[in-house]
């Protein structure tokens, strides 16, 4: 159930100032709560100089097994539709869209009242959850890899971020729970509520979706970007039996397999470090393992393990010119007291 307790007044958004409203999800700390976790008010700030503005908001389940979304769009989608609006009123948008992953999901919010959103069935696949790739389906715009889509005015907001958005600015009541997929079942659950008391026996238990997620620990917390509490498949692997599929399922066409070699061994090469960074953890990979190796917790790993070592190397670089620096400050003094001392030493002294 979710509980709610007014603490803000309602606004009437259609007729308050953008930056009000704006002010006003700022001040009840909304986030991206489909995993970014980024400030929604520096989201929708930086689009409001773009000479077009769009908004989309993202409700395509692209997590196997999580259903949270849908859910929420299905009890509350004129919510999520009003969020929508919000987000348009604040932006002066062109357009608005909204995305699911279920046509008869998509008709039906299509009836709830007068709006101006368009509602689309997107096929799910790993790389929807990907805002570019959503913004491409949606518009056929191209958004580069190193640029923001918000940059461009294109804002894109998961439906569980524009349902607690309504909720702030209507009602002024502040997001204190959220939907999440608890071991296949959709349920209210608040912020903070720890997994051990949710779920006591955590050891095979993964924070997100079973492909995505990351394992528990006991000190963890559900958190406004978690959408699942999922079992850990990974507790029953078996030795990788180098069958491709893992590389095949890879929608951005990285060599996972080769990838997870390295990790096991600990020996990161530059194009592998490049390939690194190009995943975005869709969690294709961990779906096609018959071996049910959870490859991302070593695409992770491995990452972690290269930006520490980026960091140290950057710090020897930087102490290494700081002692070169040094250096050449000393036999630059140097020489100047070695100049001083043979200008003395070839001066005409007058003894009295």
């Amino acid at each position: 159930m979710n509980v709610e307790t007014s603490e803000l007044p309602p606004m009437n958004w259609r007729t308050t100032a953008p930056q009000d409203i704006l002010e006003r999800i700022k001040e009840c700390k909304i986030v991206g709560m489909g995993g970014a976790g980024y400030p929604t008010n520096l989201k929708i700030a930086a689009a409001m100089d773009a000479k077009s503005r769009v908004v989309i908001a993202n409700g395509v389940e692209t997590d196997p097994g999580v259903t949270a979304d849908r859910t929420l769009l299905a009890h509350h989608g004129e919510d999520v539709l009003e969020g929508i609006l919000i987000v348009g009123r604040i932006l002066n948008t062109t357009s608005c869209h909204l995305a699911v992953d279920d046509s008869d999901l998509a008709s039906e919010l299509r009836k709830c009242g007068q709006h101006s959103v368009a509602v689309t069935p997107v096929k799910p696949s790993y790389q929807i959850g990907e805002e570019r790739v959503l913004i491409r389906k949606l518009t056929n715009k191209h958004i580069p890899a190193d640029a923001y889509p918000a940059q461009d005015g294109i804002v894109v907001l998961n439906v569980a971020t524009l349902y607690a958005l309504c909720k702030c600015v209507r009602d002024g009541i502040a997001p204190t729970h959220r939907m999440v997929t608890v071991l296949g079942i959709d349920e209210w659950h608040q912020i903070g509520t720890t997994v051990r008391s949710l779920i006591p026996d955590i050891r095979k238990i993964r924070l997100g979706s079973s492909a995505t997620g990351r394992v528990a620990e006991h000190s963890d917390v559900l958190e406004a970007t978690h959408n699942a509490i999922s079992q850990d498949h990974s507790l029953d692997s078996i030795a990788c039996i180098r069958c491709g599929k893992c590389t095949a399922a890879c929608p951005r066409d990285l060599p996972v397999e080769r990838m997870y070699e390295e990790s096991t061994r600990a020996a990161v090469s530059p194009a592998s470090l490049q390939n690194l960074r190009a995943c975005n953890e869709c969690g294709a990979c961990v779906v096609a393992c018959p071996s049910r190796i959870h490859l991302l917790d070593h695409i992770r790993n491995s990452r972690s393990h290269c930006e520490r070592e980026a960091v140290r190397e950057e710090n020897a670089r930087k102490a290494r010119s700081r002692h070169q620096s040094k250096q050449a400050r000393v036999r630059h003094s140097a020489e100047i007291d070695r100049a001083k001392r043979r200008s003395r030493m070839q001066q005409d002294h007058q003894w009295q």
